[in-house]
């Protein structure tokens, strides 16, 4: 008899600790799950705000109130419940990261674009062997010649190269976004019908890495945008009444207007608080 008490005793311990590491199991996946999706919704807001659509909006609610559910859940120590939650979580993201890698792309592709004709023009003018760098270096007599150039252009000269660089290295970060965007295992775990949790996180990061990519695409072509122009760097100061040449984006006239936004969007500004920062100044 005491035989078989001991034999039950030791099948309950067993099923016990199997029971409470099934549960410890699922409760560090469920607090990993929280994180996750926590640093997710985090890192999207501020995309969601300065390029927001309706669609996106609303995309992004919907997330944000499936993750509230899911982590009362997860609160309460509800971790299968919590689990499947974030799943969903989790499921959404994939197609909020997805549209957002695509809009962030096209920027990128419209900012680089807008500075390659500019740029291959400077590339090709003015070369350190061209004719027009011997008119630089000519004495020149304003009665008599006319000046083939302009001497707010001059700088061109030496900063050629950098802007060179700059457009080459714009569109190699645009071709590395794209071709993340377009990896065979993203493909391939999207047409799965049974996809995993890690999965699904596996294709969020790989999205969020495409926006990373074309962030610094974009960044490219606007430093191109602020080189070209940067005669402009007094006027732009004491038009705002700054001392440093180091600008915000909001205040750099050099960046074309509709490109701001990108400009406060890569270095994590909200572009509808920096233009009421800028009403405000122009204001006094």
């Amino acid at each position: 008899m005491l035989k078989k008490l001991i034999i039950l005793c030791a099948t309950v311990a067993v099923c016990a600790t199997s029971s409470a590491t099934f549960a410890v199991s699922t409760a560090v996946k469920t607090q990993n799950d929280y994180f996750f999706t926590l640093s997710m919704l985090r890192q999207i807001r501020i995309m969601i705000e300065n390029f927001g659509d309706e669609t996106t909006k609303n995309k992004y609610q919907e997330i944000q109130t499936l993750f509230q559910n899911a982590s009362e859940e997860y609160y309460g120590q509800n971790f299968d419940s919590s689990y499947q939650k974030y799943y969903k979580v989790k499921q959404e993201l994939v197609a909020l990261t997805d549209m957002l890698a695509t809009l962030y792309m096209n920027r990128a592709q419209q900012i680089l674009d807008s500075t390659s004709k500019q740029s291959f023009d400077i590339m090709i003018k003015y070369d350190k062997n061209s004719t027009l760098k011997k008119y630089f270096q000519k004495p020149y007599n304003p009665v008599e010649d006319i000046k083939p150039y302009n001497p707010e252009e001059y700088h061109l000269f030496f900063d050629r190269e950098t802007i060179e660089r700059y457009l080459k290295n714009g569109y190699k970060k645009l071709q590395e976004a794209k071709n993340m965007y377009n990896n065979q295992d993203i493909l391939y775990l999207k047409s799965k019908k049974n996809i995993k949790h890690d999965e699904l996180e596996f294709i969020i990061k790989q999205y969020m890495a495409v926006i990373d990519y074309c962030r610094l695409a974009k960044q490219y072509g606007i430093e191109i945008h602020k080189m070209v122009k940067v005669h402009q760097l007094d006027t732009i100061q004491r038009k705002y009444g700054l001392e440093s040449n180091k600008l915000d984006p909001i205040y750099d006239d050099r960046i074309p207007e509709e490109f701001k936004v990108d400009a406060n969007d890569n270095i994590s500004l909200v572009h509808s608080i920096e233009k009421a920062r800028l009403e405000k100044k122009l204001q006094k």
